[in-house]
């Protein structure tokens, strides 16, 4: 009960944007192992470790496009250096998996349907 509380409080705080977010990482800052961080995410959360950070960033980045014109003015690399991944293409290709369509398509209908 108290591993899924610090779950909760690492996805209000953000903390998954950086890019050394990793199961390792995560079970040291709870003061666990990766297997029950793993396991916790699974039973939680429905989905792995990976499926879960990505899908935390990507929710945050839509939301901020959707929300905020500045971030539909940035390039698609610096969205992906916002939200901790290596390269615009490693975020691009997740972006993509999961919203289904490419980032600069998201961008010009977030642009299209809430001009602020």
């Amino acid at each position: 009960n108290k591993l899924l509380q610090k779950l909760e409080k690492f996805e209000k705080s953000e903390a998954f944007l950086s890019p050394r977010v990793s199961l390792s990482y995560l079970a040291s800052q709870f003061g666990t192992n990766q297997s029950y961080i793993s396991e916790l995410v699974n039973a939680s959360r429905g989905k792995s470790f990976n499926q879960y950070i990505n899908e935390l960033r990507i929710d945050y980045i839509c939301k901020k496009i959707y929300e905020n014109s500045v971030y539909q003015n940035y390039k698609i690399s610096h969205l992906a250096e916002l939200t901790g991944y290596p390269s615009h293409t490693a975020f691009a290709k997740i972006f993509k998996k999961i919203t289904g369509i490419s980032p600069s398509v998201f961008i010009a209908n977030a642009k299209e349907n809430n001009p602020l």
